[in-house]
């Protein structure tokens, strides 16, 4: 294992303050989004059917969320007006969630304005540095929440 220096660990912090202002970079959100809002819209885009529609369970092995969590979220949005929730005519215990109007306006201002550019530019960076870039984030996070939560 490599011998880390006070000078390294002041690096880390660095980059981490780098992050935090790559966050800011992000655009505004409406009142009341949130970023996890915006994923979960993402995942019915990217999954719905050819009528519009996609199924919770669907939406939920696409985030990889424990089930209630992806259910609050599409019930948030719901109320939000972004998303519009529906049963399969076959088996009323299926739910189907399409986007509203105003969710596909959503999701071409903040999703595919920026995803797809994003992902030309990280492809320049390369998959596995950004998988790699992933990791030590996780791993850096799990070390400070680590040592500060002692």
């Amino acid at each position: 294992m490599d011998s880390i220096n006070e000078n390294l660990v002041d690096e880390i912090f660095n980059a981490l303050e780098t992050a935090k202002k790559t966050q800011s970079l992000l655009p505004q959100l409406p009142p009341n989004i949130k970023p996890v809002h915006l994923r979960v819209l993402r995942a019915i885009y990217r999954i719905h059917d050819d009528n519009g529609n996609a199924r919770i369970t669907d939406i939920n092995k696409a985030l990889q969320f424990l089930l209630p969590n992806t259910t609050k979220f599409i019930n948030e949005l719901h109320n939000l007006g972004l998303v519009k929730k529906s049963n399969l005519p076959s088996d009323m215990r299926v739910v189907l969630i399409h986007l509203t109007e105003l969710g596909e306006q959503y999701v071409e201002k903040y999703i595919i304005k920026y995803h797809d550019p994003l992902k030309e530019e990280f492809e320049k960076i390369g998959e596995s540095d950004c998988l790699i870039m992933i990791d030590v984030i996780n791993k850096v996070y799990g070390s400070i929440k680590k040592v500060y939560q002692e």
